[in-house]
């Protein structure tokens, strides 16, 4: 047998095996996903030694009031919370719209305020947190979306993933289509947007971002100058066994770059003030530094003193 279609089936079955287990991931009882979830944190807290760190220092940057105790504790939080976003993000691919909605605390406040902006341009950026694609699922439950996301490096998880995303985002852009997105929003379609990564230094300028300088992507500005679209911050936290989504208007008028961006990081900024354990501390968002500037991440800040 020809050694492509081998391999070919080998790649189906591993895909069927591992959808298998995402969907059976999704049918364990909720408040069981959440104590499993919880273990799992702890375990990925002692395994991950490097993106422990990467956490720790983070919290230690950007929160210089904490103590070594409170760093730990937050670290250790947002592990629980990264080891439940796996079965948040199995439960986003594989939950019905209602079992979805009945883990919702405010659907007539989320649907309102949809109803109120569904029939125009809108661009809804989202913080990253562990759990995104269960985070961007809510309001898929009311209007379309679209959507851009980055390619994964495993083609298997890759495609699951595209699949999974499709059940609710009607179409999917890479970040080589923007002009697709700028098409879709001209059109008069909603779309979702990561903007707190560090994308590299094409197309971003530095900001303050918890008092340090962080390369932010100026494309949501770039958006509204050429669409004057609509601009929302979407964000969604674990209140209990419950969870509450809120759309937040952000002002940006599209003739500033840096104040638009400005109030882009304050927007994101302040949800990480407010629900630090949710937030996506595990990413290196300040790796790249102004000219002349010692890099963020130094040696020092990876030994045992800073666990």
């Amino acid at each position: 047998m020809n050694k492509q279609i081998v391999k070919s089936i080998i790649l189906l079955k591993m895909e069927i095996l591992l959808k298998t287990f995402l969907w059976l991931l999704s049918l364990i009882p909720f408040k069981v996903q959440m104590f499993l979830g919880k273990i799992l944190g702890k375990i990925l807290y002692k395994l991950l030694s490097k993106r422990r760190k990467v956490v720790t220092w983070n919290i230690y940057k950007c929160f210089p009031d904490f103590n070594k105790d409170d760093i730990t504790k937050l670290a250790k939080d947002n592990f629980t919370r990264l080891g439940q976003g796996i079965f948040e993000i199995c439960n986003s691919y594989f939950w019905s719209d209602k079992k979805y909605l009945k883990r919702l605390k405010n659907i007539e406040e989320l649907q309102a305020k949809i109803d109120a902006i569904k029939n125009s341009k809108n661009l809804l950026l989202v913080p990253h947190t562990g759990n995104i694609d269960f985070v961007v699922r809510a309001p898929s439950l009311f209007m379309k979306v679209n959507g851009m996301q980055r390619s994964a490096e495993n083609k298997i998880w890759d495609k699951i993933m595209t699949e999974g995303r499709k059940k609710f985002i009607n179409e999917l852009f890479l970040p080589n289509e923007g002009r697709k997105l700028l098409k879709a929003l001209n059109k008069g379609d909603s779309v979702l947007y990561l903007p707190d990564q560090d994308y590299g230094y094409k197309k971003s300028i530095f900001l303050d971002f918890f008092n340090h300088k962080a390369l932010t992507v100026i494309f949501p500005s770039l958006l509204v100058k050429r669409t004057r679209c609509k601009v929302f911050l979407l964000t969604l936290v674990k209140e209990g066994d419950f969870y509450k989504a809120d759309i937040e208007q952000l002002m940006l008028t599209g003739e500033s770059i840096e104040e638009d961006l400005k109030i882009v990081n304050s927007a994101i900024e302040n949800f990480a003030q407010n629900h630090k354990s949710e937030y996506f501390w595990i990413h290196r968002r300040f790796k790249n530094r102004p000219e002349g500037e010692k890099n963020f991440y130094p040696d020092s800040a990876l030994r045992k003193e800073w666990l």
